[in-house]
């Protein structure tokens, strides 16, 4: 990345691209250049009178929220993002917190807020733009806030640039993550924008979607672990083994049998990167060939106390070469630019009086045959004990489905009986087909415990896309992997009850029809594939005006999952809930 092509230089600068210079492409087609710019000009006008000097942005669509950041910046005011779009920042942004409350969540907005409770220490601003502010709950779940200043954001992307660049050259940006996030912003929007290169404007919700972007362009695929776990077989692997330039993936370390697969698949290693929002990216590694990080250019790790935590010095933190940032990480340091993670060490709590390494449990249940992961969570509410959710392999699961949950319990506290004093064993247990995870691939310390509060566990999935098309409605869901309605069904191999997807079809149907009021009978249903955690499924719905029917149908892009027909009494004076109740 040249001097002159730093961030600074590219938002007041009209004419840095040329009018048909491509920005982004969008289903419709591409964005040029000029086109940016009026889109940033009608956020500005839209702005001017906002007297805040802060702009909370929250937009799904990446080039409405890049133009949104650029209207801010030009304006000379603070950007504030969180990846849930504000939702758990109640303590922070209580004004926001209430506006929103009193509507339904827009789809997107850029709103002039009070600078938020708590606000660090202004970020180096010597590049005479502030930049932004950053919503993180980072393990463990309490929103916190990280400046960046566009100097840090420049150091961060020339580090990038002059380890990557080359290999990106020609390619469009293609994002499955958040672009609200310190990951999926300057690998996903500010690094191709500013080295000349498109991105894609849509989250890619669909692996399947990669082949029709793949057959139009050679493309930088910046994802997470959560995703690449999950590739289809049938994808067209020849054509995305030819068109893939680099694959990028963050949030949480990729195992080795996912990169494994991921080698097979593109015929390239995947780049994993590790950071925090705090440090900006870190370093990077490729397996099989590498077990170790190795720093990013410019970035120094040292070891820090006696627990080994990591120091990390960057340009990405600061412009100071003497100026270290201890984090809860651990780590071995092998040479200048190699270095090991080893756990965090927060995690270490009291239980009885008896300090215990959360981690250290989680190494020895691991250390089973009948264990393929574990988490370890302390339930204050629960008298501060500790909970275990674990994956189990498949001999293990064919213990908990034959014996049940108590014979599992007992062989794994047997195991671990002799390492740990028994005031700090786990009392309680949950069993999964994977962990919980978030958008940006993370296991957080509030999605484990909500497993052991099932009132706090979600029953509806997550909605990524809604499309409204006159009699229909189409919306592209994300199921939890800790829906509360996969307990018991089935042990090892949970699935989405039927009547739990009838639900969520009469759910989702009244939202927009609201004359479908009071449920009659089902006049047709057809169960034909299981849906399971993390799938990612279609759900078309269809209601003829005046008919008091509603036609629905949950689809994957390779499978039909189940449909139906739901008959409705309409046009009556009251609502009436079909409530699914759940005994656990």
């Amino acid at each position: 990345m040249k001097q002159s092509e730093s961030l600074s230089t590219i938002i007041h600068d009209r004419s840095h691209y040329g009018e048909h210079h491509t920005v982004a492409w969008r289903a419709n087609g591409p964005l040029s250049w000029c086109d940016f710019n009026r889109q940033v000009d009608g956020w500005q006008q839209q702005l001017q009178s906002v007297d805040d000097s802060h702009i909370a942005i929250y937009q799904p669509a990446a080039e409405i929220f890049l133009a949104c950041l650029w209207a801010t910046w030009r304006m000379g005011k603070i950007a504030v993002i969180s990846t849930n779009g504000f939702r758990d920042t109640r303590s922070l942004l209580p004004d926001l917190h209430e506006r929103l409350a009193q509507s339904p969540l827009p789809p997107g907005f850029a709103l002039g807020i009070d600078p938020p409770r708590g606000q660090p220490d202004a970020a180096d601003t010597n590049s005479d733009i502030p930049a932004l502010l950053l919503f993180t709950s980072g393990s463990s779940g309490t929103p916190t806030l990280v400046a960046k200043s566009l100097r840090q954001l420049d150091a961060e992307l020339s580090m990038l640039e002059s380890l990557w660049g080359e290999s990106v050259d020609g390619s469009v940006f293609i994002r499955t993550v958040s672009h609200h996030h310190m990951y999926g912003l300057p690998f996903g929007l500010l690094w191709p924008l500013i080295r000349g290169s498109a991105f894609y404007s849509e989250t890619i919700p669909y692996a399947e979607s990669l082949d029709e972007l793949a057959s139009h362009h050679r493309i930088t695929l910046v994802t997470s672990p959560v995703q690449l776990d999950n590739l289809p077989t049938t994808l067209n692997w020849p054509l995305l083994q030819t068109m893939t330039a680099r694959i990028f993936s963050a949030g949480a370390a990729l195992s080795p049998a996912t990169a494994a697969t991921c080698l097979g698949y593109f015929a390239r290693q995947v780049t994993e990167i590790y950071g925090s929002t705090e440090t900006g990216a870190v370093a990077w590694r490729q397996q099989p060939a590498d077990d170790l990080w190795h720093c990013l250019p410019s970035v120094q790790v040292a070891n820090s106390g006696p627990n080994n935590q990591l120091a990390i010095c960057s340009p990405a933190v600061s412009d100071d070469p003497d100026s270290w940032l201890t984090i809860a990480d651990t780590g071995e340091i092998h040479s200048p630019q190699l270095f090991s993670l080893q756990g965090r060490v927060d995690r270490i709590v009291k239980v009885g009086g008896k300090r215990v390494s959360l981690s250290a449990i989680e190494n020895a249940l691991q250390d089973h045959h009948l264990v393929a992961a574990a988490k370890v969570v302390l339930l204050p509410e629960r008298k501060s004990r500790l909970g275990a959710v674990l994956v189990l392999t498949p001999a293990g699961n064919a213990l908990l489905i034959d014996k049940g949950k108590n014979a599992v319990n007992a062989v794994l506290l047997h195991f671990i009986q002799d390492r740990f004093e028994r005031i700090v064993l786990p009392r309680y247990w949950r069993y999964l087909a994977k962990m919980p995870v978030n958008a940006q691939g993370k296991v957080t310390t509030d999605a484990l415990v909500d497993l052991f509060h099932p009132e706090r566990q979600p029953r509806l999935p997550e909605v990524i896309a809604v499309d409204i098309i006159d009699d229909h409605q189409q919306l592209i869901l994300r199921i939890p992997d800790n829906l509360l309605f996969f307990s018991g069904h089935f042990p090892g191999n949970p699935v989405v009850p039927g009547v739990v997807q009838l639900h969520w079809a009469i759910h989702y149907a009244r939202q927009s029809f609201p004359e479908l009021e009071i449920f009659l009978r089902l006049e047709a249903i057809k169960f034909q594939h299981i849906i399971q955690p993390g799938n990612i499924v279609t759900l078309r719905l269809q209601h003829p005006p005046g008919s008091g029917k509603l036609q629905f149908r949950f689809s994957s892009p390779q499978t039909q999952h189940s449909s139906g027909r739901i008959l409705f009494e309409p046009q009556v004076s009251r609502l009436q809930e079909t409530e699914i109740v759940h005994d656990d």
